[in-house]
């Protein structure tokens, strides 16, 4: 939800020629015994303004302010669209039945600008005295082209403390206006969540989009629901589908990845979230990335349920050739040297830094793949054996080789495959697996990428 100066709503209207409408002031009509009675008037009883027509994510959300003007409660309001539709300037028809338009009314309120959650949109409510209601449209899918500029609509208002059974209240020409980040940031799913892309980093095989939520509203959100709405694509065309490759998994302040994740918000907390995106673009060319998530909450009827990550541009500070990539930003590893040994066995010496905050308890190094050397050659994983900080080197086969490192601890780190390597081969190439009992990866594996060998 959006609120604006109402004086700067009612300026608007008038210079923009936006008109909202009921029945003609001391209109008169037989009263049945030939005299002549005043109709009531909805104006002398309620002021009518408008403070939102905008697109919001695929949506269209219209808020119209119903101002008691009187000193006494109008109960039992209720508010619904005439013929249940609404029309825009190039012809589009939006039928509440069809599921093109749903309604629904605010919760009274008498400060415009502390307006609480939407009720229920066939909920009648009561006006206080001199306060308002807000009556609430969103209309679904609205005009894909973005062409329309206007709206148009009819609505019946009926109260059981004013006179007449109902009244006719036209608004016409409501001015759309678009907000919208349509590329290189995210195009927000409501006002009362604000969105800021951290980071957008390959690590790894994986893309990492890092982000932060505040709650905006004065409401807390509660089961505030996310998960990954439809699947993700980059620049080049590649889709990354959500029940494949990883992709949706989510993650918010210290826990783990989850395919959906629930938790509250109050007002004006902000919390941290990462996406992760499995085997991302194997060609490395890609330098944009756009990803729909859900969202939803139990307290709080948002203007659209998906929020959109629009051509966010992609970082890659990865070694690519000659070196080592971490599996998680937090996570400093850094090649030593690879050597050769008298048996011809090759060795591998790294460090590893732990900058996660956190300990790393069970650390665990598994053989993730055969190694390759740039000859063609390959060598089995099984024959793998770990050390760390200089200890006897121990085989990783089946359950891995596991140690725990404090938070901002480096330790030093040797592989020994024991198979006879080629002489001539210049350089290797292969995979370790790595998890942790306290903290999850980005990656799931430590790419050794055609690390040299000393001669």
């Amino acid at each position: 939800m959006k609120h604006i100066s109402l004086w700067a709503s009612i300026i608007a209207m008038i210079v923009c020629g936006i008109t909202i409408t009921s029945c003609s002031k001391d209109e008169e009509k037989d009263n049945g015994g030939g005299e002549k009675e005043k109709v009531s008037n909805l104006d002398d009883y309620v002021d009518k303004y408008y403070i939102r027509c905008e697109r919001v994510g695929a949506n269209l959300v219209v808020e119209v302010v119903f101002e008691n003007i009187t000193d006494n409660a109008i109960n039992d309001a209720l508010l619904k669209l005439k013929d249940g539709k609404i029309t825009d300037n190039i012809g589009n028809v939006y039928y509440v039945d069809a599921g093109g338009a749903t309604t629904a009314y605010l919760t009274n309120t008498t400060d415009i600008n502390t307006i609480p959650n939407y009720g229920n949109k066939w909920t009648s409510l009561n006006i206080p005295a001199k306060g308002y209601a807000v009556y609430f449209i969103k209309i679904l899918n609205f005009d894909p082209s973005n062409k329309a500029t206007q709206l148009s609509f009819d609505l019946i208002f009926s109260s059981s403390s004013l006179p007449a059974e109902s009244y006719d209240v036209t608004a016409h020409g409501f001015i759309i206006t678009d907000n919208r980040v349509m590329e290189n940031g995210i195009q927000t799913n409501d006002t009362a969540l604000v969105y800021k892309v951290l980071n957008c980093e390959r690590v790894g095989s994986v893309l990492q989009i890092d982000f932060s939520i505040t709650n905006n509203s004065a409401i807390e959100m509660g089961n505030l629901t996310f998960n990954c709405a439809d699947n993700a694509v980059d620049d080049l065309g590649n889709t990354y589908y959500t029940n494949l490759s990883g992709y949706g998994d989510l993650a918010f302040g210290a826990g783990g990845y989850k395919n959906r994740y629930t938790f509250q918000l109050k007002p004006h907390e902000t919390i941290n979230g990462r996406i992760r995106i499995n085997n991302f673009d194997t060609t490395n060319k890609a330098k944009t990335a756009s990803i729909p998530l859900s969202c939803t909450s139990s307290s709080y009827v948002f203007s659209d349920n998906v929020v959109r990550f629009i051509t966010i541009p992609i970082k890659d500070n990865r070694i690519l050739y000659g070196g080592i990539q971490s599996p998680d930003l937090k996570l400093d590893i850094n090649f030593v040297n690879a050597t050769l040994d008298e048996n011809r066995y090759l060795v591998v010496n790294y460090t590893i830094t732990n900058n996660t905050g956190g300990n790393l308890t069970n650390l665990t190094f598994k053989g993730d793949s055969n190694i390759l050397d740039d000859l063609s050659n390959s060598y089995y994983d099984n024959s793998m054996k770990f050390s760390f900080n200089g200890s006897d080197f121990t085989s990783a086969w089946w359950v891995g080789a596991i140690t725990n490192m404090a938070a901002g601890a480096t330790i030093s780190a040797a592989i020994k495959v024991e198979t006879p390597f080629n002489t001539n081969a210049k350089n290797v190439t292969f995979d370790i697996g790595l998890s942790s009992d306290s903290y999850e990866f980005a990656d799931s594996k430590i790419h050794f990428i055609a690390i040299p060998i000393q001669r």
